[in-house]
């Protein structure tokens, strides 16, 4: 599944200023316009005074956990345990940035994808804002934030991975958490499903990491396998960005693990709609875990959420 057992640290936003690339200004918006302007702010989910975070439990296959009490967690600011004041189930709206590899390495699966964002979009559009990005070849806006199954289903019909596309996940994963960072979104979530194939964006992973840090937003990745390799990927050298494999295998085995996310690895297209089911899941059972934190100490470094129960693993944003 793709889940660090027992417990779940996060640490404080990086001040890294990321650089801009060939990416246009125009994908800015793609996570600016995940937001709505009744959305509350992350502040306004807790009491002065107090800290929120969201948090996903899951049992030792895998599955979300009903039904917990205080008692059952603990949080801890730089060693430090905080008292739990509240806990209960997460019902602050989402705003979800559904990324989709549309380059050569998905061209066999394109049926498959098709159905499993549709599972996604049917599971998480009612009381939450969706937008869908490509990134096969310049990542692109297919559909603005909405909550209307109308348009993400049009755009879903859109999806076209094509042979002579190369993938920038690591760009879209960027320009998408910079988006959530400026609106200052209440519960950001990014859900990328990429191919087995290269990726040639101009940003690497320290980059990408930073910028899903300082946007607060739980990166779920699903990679599928058996795909094809474009043929110019024979010579990367004609391509500015990253192209050895190292960054983007970093990125996706790093970002959900210190998102608060999950990587999910796929090896047949028609497993794709049944992964998307069970990430919509786990989101949709999330907690809200409310705590003290003393006004007198400057931020924490590092935050941790834990299980007191040995059998089940957390997970926190």
């Amino acid at each position: 599944m793709g889940h660090h057992p027992g417990h779940h640290t996060m640490s404080r936003p990086s001040s890294l200023d990321v650089r801009c690339g060939r990416v246009p200004s125009a994908l800015l918006f793609a996570a600016a316009a995940l937001v709505a302007a009744s959305a509350p702010t992350r502040s306004a989910l807790a009491q002065s005074g107090n800290e929120s975070m969201f948090v996903s439990v899951l049992d030792s296959a895998g599955a979300p956990v009903p039904r917990l009490t205080t008692t059952d967690f603990i949080v801890e600011e730089d060693g430090a345990e905080r008292e739990i004041l509240d806990v209960r189930p997460a019902r602050a709206p989402m705003q979800v940035a559904v990324l989709v590899d549309t380059s050569a390495s998905l061209t066999h699966a394109t049926s498959d994808l098709r159905r499993g964002l549709e599972t996604l979009v049917g599971r998480l559009s009612e009381g939450n804002e969706l937008a869908l990005v490509t990134f096969g070849g310049t990542p692109r806006i297919l559909v603005e934030s909405t909550a209307r199954l109308d348009r993400l289903r049009d755009g879903i019909n859109q999806v076209f991975p094509a042979s002579n596309s190369a993938a920038y996940l690591l760009d879209a994963l960027v320009e998408t958490a910079r988006g959530f960072e400026r609106r200052e979104s209440a519960r950001p979530v990014i859900i990328a499903i990429t191919g087995d194939g290269l990726d040639y964006s101009n940003r690497d992973a320290k980059q990408v990491l930073d910028a899903l840090k300082d946007s607060r937003a739980a990166a779920h990745m699903i990679v599928l396998g058996g795909g094809q390799t474009p043929a110019f990927n024979a010579d990367p050298t004609t391509f500015f960005g990253v192209s050895d494999g190292r960054e983007r295998d970093m990125v996706l085995d790093q970002g959900p693990l210190a998102s608060g996310g999950q990587r999910h690895d796929v090896m047949l297209s028609a497993r794709l709609d049944t992964t998307l089911d069970e990430i919509a899941a786990v989101i949709l059972s999330q907690y809200e875990v409310v705590y003290s934190r003393p006004t007198s100490l400057i931020p924490p470094e590092a935050i941790t959420v834990r299980m007191r129960r040995e059998d089940l693993s957390a997970r926190g944003t």
